[in-house]
């Protein structure tokens, strides 16, 4: 088996099924909550505004961040889960942003990838930025409801308490 990091940025299953020449879906990839995901999406925009990808989302992610979540949410709904959907259709296995270490080690060990196990759990997080933004509770559950999709899928039946 040949294991390789391909790049940087995400990936989604079909582009590497192409480089590659998967002849088996030995795949794996990661969701994240969608109230996480899009503060931290929009937090990681505001500490790089040169970071733009040209995707429809970049047009609106200098916007205040609730005028943000609200314009995702009208304009967009669904938008996450559509973006999920490239990611997750090839993949053998999925495991959660929340669970990051515990999940990459079951899954690891599922596709019998070697791997150090002790950094998996002793390595310090990187690619963290927090954020001060915060969601209303009625903001949290129009974006929820507008992601249903992923929430119902991937039991995100809960708000992060962080986020509200």
């Amino acid at each position: 088996m040949v294991v390789c990091e391909l790049e940087p940025e995400h990936i989604n299953g079909e582009v590497i099924r192409e480089i590659r020449n998967c002849t088996e879906d030995l795949i794996f990839t990661f969701v994240r909550h969608p109230l996480t995901w899009y503060r931290s999406y929009w937090q990681m925009r505001q500490n790089d505004p040169t970071d733009r990808a040209g995707k429809w989302i970049d047009t609106i992610v200098d916007l205040p961040f609730w005028e943000f979540i609200e314009t995702v949410i009208r304009e967009s709904p669904g938008y996450l889960s559509n973006f999920y959907e490239d990611f997750v259709s090839r993949c053998r296995a999925i495991g959660k942003q929340e669970n990051l270490r515990k999940d990459l080690d079951q899954i690891l060990r599922l596709l019998r990838i070697p791997y150090n196990r002790e950094s998996i759990f002793t390595r310090p997080a990187s690619n963290v930025i927090s954020s001060t933004e915060k969601y209303s509770y009625e903001l949290a559950l129009k974006l929820m409801q507008s992601e249903i999709e992923i929430i119902k899928r991937f039991n995100y039946l809960y708000i992060p308490q962080e986020v509200i």
